[in-house]
């Protein structure tokens, strides 16, 4: 993979939606650990063009749940699966388009959707957030 923004620039990228969507700040995890939980919903947006990359984002059921219930205003409780794939797509739609800028990549996105799996062979970044991870993925291609 060409060269990417370092951890803390991404979380700032990632924040930046976050935290004026939902008032939730990012930042990379110490730890650096991608649990397999975090990978509970993903959502992956290409940018095909000269340089074509993937984008996503993916957490686990609580950090869905929450991210979700502070987009639409309700508790977690009442968030069901088509508002978690509404808001983690329109949360990766925006911050895809921040990575694409912080690329200088002139090229279109693509559509977001939810995935079965992860992605593989991409740059995962574990960020945290009070009690909620989200990871950040990076790939080359479409």
């Amino acid at each position: 993979m060409s060269v990417l923004p370092p951890p803390e620039q991404l979380a700032k990228l990632v924040s930046k939606v976050t935290n004026t969507m939902l008032g939730i700040a990012f930042v990379p995890d110490p730890a650096h650990e991608l649990r397999p939980a975090l990978v509970w919903r993903t959502a992956l947006l290409p940018i095909p063009g000269v340089r074509p990359i993937t984008v996503g984002l993916s957490s686990d059921e609580q950090g869905c749940l929450a991210l979700s219930g502070a987009m639409f205003g309700v508790k977690a409780e009442e968030v069901d699966s088509r508002m978690i794939d509404e808001a983690l797509c329109e949360l990766l739609n925006m911050t895809a388009g921040l990575v694409k800028g912080a690329l200088s990549l002139d090229q279109s996105l693509g559509l977001p959707h939810i995935v079965s799996e992860s992605p593989r062979a991409a740059l995962a970044v574990t960020l945290r957030a009070e009690k909620l991870g989200l990871v950040l993925w990076i790939c080359e291609g479409v």
